[in-house]
């Protein structure tokens, strides 16, 4: 049943102008672009030197599924010979906002809301994983600016017992909690990542701590024990009298990771395994942070790590992928091309490692650069040194200007080369590849990294 009304519109956003607006009409939610567009919902649509919504391009896409168009003030007359309502608004904007803020009043179910500069993905992903049986809508992998956190959530069903929202920084943490308004927050990590000027890791705390400011006593926040700037977390999460669960590897964590040997988690003094092969590390962390979220969800502990057991890794997060290239070449791509951070490529680093060690594999690093790594960006990637010797790779290349420094250093060490763009990159790579080859992939999105990745998945047989 669709949720939205003539007159819930009107409630949540009256500086509205319904135009051809039947008295009976309902809608099932609001997206900006056409991209997933289901059926009833309604349509953001984008105008000359507006920054959101449907580009003309997309429209005929649409406009069958479209149960009304949304349009910015003095365009409704464009929109006439569609045929469909029409909601003439003062800020599309401000629209996208209103209409999740009504949505979330009118939601008594349970909201998580998952935030940090690594694992955000997938440990949403992993709570939904776990949840989903019962009944929970998610914003998966996509969207989790602001207006992203918006429109999905005036899609989510009020009748599902849990919303599950990753929540990034875009748009502002203090807009991004009063929008979810979480009954259960997490923080994975931070990493100096999106740094202007002369920033630090620590504004980048206080501002993650932020997701924190729309709860009410009581509530559940999870954070990783050994995140940076630990205290300014917890002065927010006493100041707001939140309930606190830490994981970690730390003998005073609430869950804690044992990965020495095996996939462990220690809880309440009980030790719980997860089979299969090793796993890195930070997912282990990860896994750590969705099953103390289904506990406080009313899950028991064995049944959120069994629905854990056969999770997949996202799309450039650490997706496996093995076969030929060539005739002769059969390799394993561990493919973490999404996106990098200090934080992020050492855990995956070593995570990779954990699982494919051992004198008797061949490991090829292709790493490229950390963007948005302020003043300091140098030094990360100097940093990565040691990481990049614990690996043992058989062959180390490095891509993007940002790597050059740390390819003067380590180049006399490791066979392999260093390449300005991906282009330059691509063209070669095959000669870089032996038979048996256990490739890690990893860089910042706007690197370009995806590329390569996408290159030898389609190359594979």
């Amino acid at each position: 049943m669709n949720f939205w009304t003539k007159e819930k519109l009107i409630e949540a956003y009256p500086y509205c102008r319904l135009h051809n607006m039947p008295t009976e009409w309902t809608g099932s939610g609001l997206r900006i672009w056409h991209d997933e567009f289901e059926q009833d919902n309604m349509a953001l649509l984008r105008f000359e030197g507006e920054k959101r919504g449907i580009v003309p391009l997309h429209r005929d896409k649409i406009i069958d599924k479209a149960s009304a168009l949304v349009c910015s003030k003095g365009h409704a007359s464009e929109l006439v010979s569609y045929g469909k309502p029409i909601i003439e608004v003062d800020d599309t904007s401000e629209v996208i906002f209103a209409y999740a803020r009504y949505i979330r009043s009118h939601y008594n179910g349970k909201v998580i809301a998952v935030t940090g500069s690594a694992g955000k993905s997938t440990t949403t992903s992993m709570v939904y994983e776990i949840l989903k049986d019962k009944g929970a809508s998610s914003n998966l992998n996509k969207a989790n600016t602001s207006w992203g956190i918006g429109w999905n959530l005036t899609t989510f069903d009020l009748d599902n017992p849990y919303w599950v929202v990753e929540t990034s920084l875009g748009g502002g943490m203090i807009r991004n909690s009063s929008l979810t308004i979480p009954d259960i927050a997490i923080v994975t990590t931070i990493a100096p990542v999106h740094l202007t000027g002369d920033e630090t890791l620590r504004d980048v705390a206080f501002r993650k701590s932020k997701i924190f400011s729309s709860m009410s006593a009581g509530k559940v926040a999870i954070i990783y024990n050994e995140i940076p700037y630990f205290d300014i977390f917890e002065d927010m999460i006493l100041e707001k009298k939140l309930k606190l669960i830490t994981v970690g590897e730390g003998e005073n964590s609430n869950i804690r990771i044992d990965a020495e040997s095996s996939n462990c988690f220690i809880i309440n003094g009980q030790r719980y395994e997860l089979s299969g092969e090793l796993l890195p590390k930070h997912i282990l962390i990860d896994m750590g942070m969705a099953i103390a979220a289904a506990v406080e969800c009313g899950e028991s502990i064995e049944d959120a790590i069994e629905k854990l057991k056969n999770f997949k890794s996202l799309e450039g997060r650490g997706e496996v992928f093995s076969g030929k290239i060539d005739f002769d070449k059969n390799i394993t791509l561990i493919d973490e091309s999404y996106n990098a951070n200090p934080v992020s490529m050492r855990a995956s680093l070593e995570g990779f490692y954990r699982m494919y060690g051992g004198d008797d594999k061949s490991r090829l690093l292709i790493l490229g650069g950390m963007t948005e790594g302020g003043k300091d960006s140098e030094k990360y990637h100097i940093e990565l040194e040691d990481v990049i010797r614990k690996v043992k790779p058989a062959r180390v290349i490095l891509c993007s200007a940002e790597m050059k420094p740390l390819w003067n250093i380590i180049k006399f060490d490791f066979a392999g080369e260093y390449y300005e763009t991906v282009e330059e990159l691509n063209k070669d790579i095959k000669n870089w590849i032996k038979d048996g080859d256990f490739i890690f992939i990893k860089s910042s999105h706007s690197i370009g990294l995806y590329k390569t990745a996408l290159m030898l998945k389609s190359a594979m047989n």
